[in-house]
């Protein structure tokens, strides 16, 4: 969406799978919402098998694609992304949000204001306007392990824990980690902290690039002004076992470096297990997506 002469302020990077009419809807969403600042938009598709590859290039062409010829995970194509784009600031995105006016705007405006903040992230609806949980602290083994339902009611204030269930989010805050669906992130703090873990294939890369930047000394802000819709889990829920096997495999990624030698082989039976009930689950259970978020 900028002239070729233009250095684009905001490179949003797209990550596809088999996204459908909703991957296509998303970046509409883009165009008629678009920030205010010169931007750029990159699709990265990870071997889709239907037709939205097919449908973005016919239907908007301003978006530059790159179509792998395998799956090569969430990290890795988003890190394609980040390394093709140009701008000095990037839209992490999920192919299945809808764009507001002013979203993208208020991410850009808040990393402006905040120097230290290396991650604007952006406050999540459903399609019919109830409230996601999409802000936490890093989380502890324990709160990993017993989930978001359990962890809702083992919550000790409104503002504690892996997430932060009964907050209103109504207030721009520091946090430690956030939704993944929709945040923006400074080019000059990756440059210092790195690109994503690419050994993260499927969930968990987003907590442990929070835990690298908090690390580095760099912060984490949820931005309330900043409000778009995310359907949720359009590619999740083609894969629910795929899904489950590597969220869990992500998990004990991120433990393991933060864990004494010793500990590490019962922690991944423990992790192992976990997911053997949630497959399970899955293989009866066709909501279990839902219910786990």
């Amino acid at each position: 969406m900028t002239d070729a002469t233009d250095a684009p302020t905001i490179s949003v990077v797209v990550v596809n799978w088999n996204g459908g009419s909703t991957v296509a809807a998303c970046l509409r969403s883009l165009a008629d919402n678009p920030p205010s600042a010169p931007w750029e938009a990159i699709l990265v598709d990870n071997a889709s098998s239907d037709d939205s590859v097919e449908r973005v290039r016919a239907e908007l062409p301003w978006v530059r694609v790159i179509a792998n010829d395998r799956n090569l995970g969430l990290a890795a194509a988003n890190n394609q992304g980040l390394r093709a784009s140009r701008a000095p600031f990037a839209l992490i995105s999920n192919p299945d949000v809808m764009y507001q006016p002013g979203s993208v705007d208020a991410l850009h405006e808040l990393l402006r204001r905040r120097e230290r903040a290396v991650f604007a992230v952006a406050r999540l609806r459903d399609a019919d306007g109830t409230l996601q949980t999409s802000a936490g602290d890093l989380p502890t083994l324990r709160e990993a392990l017993i989930g978001r339902w359990l962890g809702r009611h083992a919550q000790r204030t409104e503002k504690s824990g892996f997430w932060w269930h009964g907050w209103d989010h109504d207030d721009e805050e520091r946090i430690g980690h956030g939704g993944e669906a929709c945040y923006l992130v400074r080019r000059s703090a990756v440059n210092e902290i790195g690109l994503q873990d690419e050994r993260f294939v499927l969930d968990w890369e987003g907590v442990d690039w929070s835990a690298r930047a908090y690390d580095a000394g760099w912060e984490i802000w949820f931005c309330p002004q900043a409000e778009v819709v995310h359907l949720g889990g359009v590619s999740l829920r083609q894969a629910p076992y795929r899904w489950v096997v590597l969220s869990h495999r992500g998990m004990y990624r991120y433990f393991r470096r933060r864990l004494p030698v010793a500990a590490r082989p019962f922690v991944a039976a423990v992790i192992g297990a976990r997911a053997g009930v949630k497959l399970a689950v899955a293989a009866v259970d066709a909501g279990l997506y839902d219910r786990a978020h």
